[in-house]
Order: structure tokens, then sequence, then C-alpha cells
């Protein structure tokens, strides 16, 4: 079964949500997603290339095709994408540079999280970053929607304490450095942004 979607003119990270649904949507075939940067084309390589599949690009006109093939996995593939993954939250802001960048990267990054597979095993919440678990949170429906399909999230109690958001914790559960150490020591995979 193939597939072409239409992604030109769709903010990152739209053709690659739009493109993965299409990928989920079938057992194997061919998705061709067409795009009018070169940056979307890095994405969707990127893309392909950590889900295992076989991907290549060509620029017709103004606009990129990037076709992706899916395949099915074996049992020994399919064990090593499912192995548990961390991923540590330690600001309300993803790299460096300027901070109002930095704060629509996380949004856009917890927002790719509900899309992605396979979802990590646990999101732990420190410093700045535990204010994405409380009520001022704007991606708390995220939040929300990773914790109703099966990743835990934690938040650092001593963390929220000292932003004084204590009582405003909406998703997950308050812990200690000690079951966050042992959290992230207990995983295959730690991810820290």
């Amino acid at each position: 079964m193939d597939k072409t979607i239409q992604a030109a003119g769709l903010r990152c990270p739209q053709p690659i949500i739009e493109t993965k649904k299409a990928l989920d949507a079938m057992e194997e075939g061919v998705v061709t997603t067409i795009v009018d940067n070169p940056d979307a084309v890095e994405n969707l390589m990127v893309f392909s290339r950590n889900s295992g599949y076989t991907a290549n690009h060509t620029k017709i006109e103004d606009l990129y095709h990037v076709t992706i093939e899916k395949r099915k996995l074996s049992a020994c593939e399919l064990a090593v994408n499912s192995k548990s993954l961390v991923i540590l939250i330690a600001s309300n802001v993803f790299g460096q540079g300027s901070d109002e960048l930095g704060e629509n990267l996380m949004k856009s990054y917890i927002y790719a999280l509900t899309e992605v597979e396979p979802k990590p095993q646990t999101l732990i919440f420190m410093n700045k970053g535990v204010i994405f678990t409380t009520e001022i949170s704007e991606v708390k429906d995220s939040i929300k929607q990773l914790e109703e399909a099966g990743v835990e999230i934690i938040s650092c109690g001593t963390c929220l304490s000292y932003y004084g958001l204590s009582e405003q914790l909406i998703a997950g559960k308050v812990s200690n450095m000690y079951t966050i150490s042992e959290k992230m020591n207990q995983a295959e995979r730690v991810i820290r942004i």
C-alpha cells in the first residue's frame, strides 16, 4: 500500500507527524511526503533513519519528494526498538540561546512525544521543567495524553516546592531524588533535555 502526503507549507513537526501516522496505518509499503524546504527533508530523513526505515528524496521543481519504505521488522529488531527509555526534562527551554525560541522548541518537543513510537517509559521533570506537569503548563494536554498512553510521569517534589507549584500538579506523581536516580539507573537509555 503506497500513500502520498502533501505537506508543503506545514510547520515542523507536522510533516513528520503526518508521515508517521501514514506509516503506522500500514503493515508495509511506501509513503511519499512532499515538502517545500530542505529542513523538512532533513527532518524526515533523520526520522526515517531513527525509525529503521529506508528513505530517499528528490527535488521536482520547487518541491521535495521524500520517499520512505516500511517493511516488517524481525523479532530481534522489535526487541531493540522497545528498550526502556527515560527522558529527563530539567528545563522549560530546549537548548541554549534564545529563551523564547527554546520555550517554543520545548513545547513542540513535548507535543511530538505524543506522536512518536515507541513512547518513552518514563518522563522525569526536574528544576524548571516541573512547570509542564502543573496547571500553568501550556502543554498540559500533551502531558495528560502521554500519561493516558502509559508513560510514567514523575515530578521532583523539591523542585515543585521551590517554584511554589506543589498544589498545582495535574499529571503524574511527585517523587524524590532517590527514586529519580533509581529510575535513571535502571533505564537502558536516558536522554536529558
